[in-house]
């Protein structure tokens, strides 16, 4: 495997990466409304309120939206070619969603409403959580 641009959490982002190297998922919660926010950032979607807790949700979901990627746009995914992006629906809330990878997914179209679950994929250092189509 080609080496992958690494993320560099920040403040915002630490709890995340954190949580993948934990083999978790995890998402803000925020304290005002309750309601749970992906991708990370400093305030609330909902309703703008600036105190927000990680909180590890489940990892399962259903797909929302996939596509599938034939050309690499990076020298560094172009081992990767073809594999499959997806928009996942969390079972946690309505509305909560996450792009990811769909693991071991192929050049296979995968239909919205598909269950998925979240797999962590390790690196040298740190961890990628993606998902993968729920077999049984």
């Amino acid at each position: 495997m080609t080496s992958r641009p690494r993320p560099v959490p920040d403040d915002v982002t630490a709890f995340y990466w954190d949580a993948a190297g934990r083999g978790q998922l995890a998402v803000l919660r925020c304290n005002a409304c309750k309601q749970l926010h992906h991708p990370p950032d400093v305030a609330c979607p909902h309703c703008g309120a600036t105190e927000l807790e990680p909180e590890d949700v489940s990892g399962r979901g259903r797909v929302y939206a996939a596509t599938v990627v034939r050309q690499a746009f990076d020298r560094s995914f172009t081992d990767a070619v073809p594999y499959v992006v997806a928009l996942v629906e969390l079972d946690e809330q309505p509305g909560l969603r996450i792009l990811t990878n769909l693991f071991d997914a192929g050049d296979e179209v995968v239909p919205a409403g598909t269950p998925v679950e979240l797999t962590v994929e390790r690196y040298d250092g740190w961890a990628l959580p993606q998902f993968r189509v729920v077999t049984s």
